[in-house]
C-alpha cells in the first residue's frame, strides 16, 4: 500500500516538473513571439496640425500610447505590423492630413502624399515617416 502511494506520489511530481518543463519552453515561445509582433502607430489632430508616432512596440496599445504621448489632442488614425507608415499634409492647406501604410518607406510616403491630394490638398509633403524592423 505504502507502494501505491509512493507511486502515485512519484507521478504527479513527474507530471508537475513536465508541465513546469513545458511552462518555460512556452514562455520562451511566447517572449520570441511577442519580439517579432512589432506595432507602429501614426496620431494626428488636423486642428492644430499636431502629430505623433511610434515604431517597434510590443503591442497595439503601447504603440497607440507612444503614439499620442507627445501630442494630447492628437487621434490615432494607423497602426500597422510590417512595413512602414507615413503622414503626408497639405502644404497650402494645413488642416488636410492624411496617414498611409507601405510594405517600404517611399511606399508608405506615396500612398500618404497621394490620399492627401485625393482629399484636397493639391500638393502635400511628409512630415514623419517611421517603419518596423523586421527583427
Amino acid at each position: 500500500m505504502g507502494s501505491l502511494k509512493m507511486k502515485r506520489t512519484l507521478m504527479a511530481v513527474g507530471v508537475s516538473v513536465a508541465i513546469i518543463g513545458l511552462g518555460a519552453s512556452g514562455c520562451k515561445l511566447l517572449q520570441k513571439v511577442a519580439k517579432s509582433q512589432k506595432y507602429g502607430a501614426i496620431a494626428f489632430d488636423e486642428k492644430t496640425g499636431g502629430w505623433g508616432y511610434s515604431f517597434d512596440q510590443l503591442g497595439e496599445e503601447t504603440a497607440k500610447s507612444a503614439a499620442t504621448k507627445e501630442c494630447k489632442t492628437c487621434t490615432v488614425r494607423l497602426t500597422w505590423q510590417k512595413g512602414c507608415g507615413a503622414l503626408a499634409q497639405s502644404t497650402t492647406k494645413k488642416e488636410i492630413m492624411n496617414a498611409a501604410i507601405g510594405f517600404n518607406r517611399p511606399a508608405a510616403e506615396n500612398a500618404a502624399k497621394a490620399e492627401c491630394a485625393a482629399k484636397g490638398g493639391e500638393t502635400c509633403k511628409v512630415v514623419v515617416w517611421a517603419c518596423n524592423s523586421s527583427k
